[in-house]
């Protein structure tokens, strides 16, 4: 669903090639994070291993930042349709047909994206409220929230353009 019909708004270009510059910052922030975990580890585990020292709350960092850099790929990997498809059923189907069902799976995905926004909202300002933190090196936990909720945004923003742009006659 990436070609561009003759019938959309210029600023909704706009807003889809916003949306596509921001996940790829998204992901390629993840990239970073999850190099930067890599050595962190490394790190560790040789200090560890070689002179009884290890970075404190490694453990900590590394499930917080595995957490978000799963959050930060979400969003480049939906856009550029990354997904698994197991396309067995469809492959005799016309290709109206396809582009029906994967609209109806934008669909459940923008729903899920609006819930995951909900939730993670929700649970961010209860960290938040709640002052909760990490034992070891006390970092608010509410921190942790912000990208997936960033993050769910880009998702359902993705879905809801492609759900709105087959119901417009705009799809394959």
């Amino acid at each position: 669903m990436t070609e561009v019909a003759l019938n959309q708004p210029v600023w909704l270009e706009q807003v889809r090639i916003g949306i596509a510059w921001l996940s790829r910052q998204f992901a390629l922030v993840g990239g970073f994070l999850m190099l930067v975990l890599a050595t962190m580890t490394v790190i560790s585990i040789t200090g560890r291993a070689l002179f009884g020292t290890a970075i404190e709350g490694d453990y900590e960092l590394v499930e917080a930042g595995l957490g978000i850099t799963v959050f930060l790929f979400l969003p480049e990997g939906h856009r550029a349709n990354g997904h698994v498809v197991v396309d067995i059923f469809t492959n005799n189907l016309a290709p109206r047909w396809v582009a029906l069902l994967e609209t109806i799976g934008e669909a459940f995905f923008f729903v899920v994206s609006v819930v995951l926004i909900w939730q993670l909202t929700l649970g961010g300002l209860d960290a938040y409220d709640y002052m909760e933190q990490s034992m070891i090196l006390e970092l608010p936990l509410w921190i942790v929230f912000v990208p997936g909720v960033l993050s769910s945004v880009l998702v359902a923003l993705t879905s809801l353009d492609r759900v709105v742009t087959f119901v417009r006659g705009a799809g394959k």
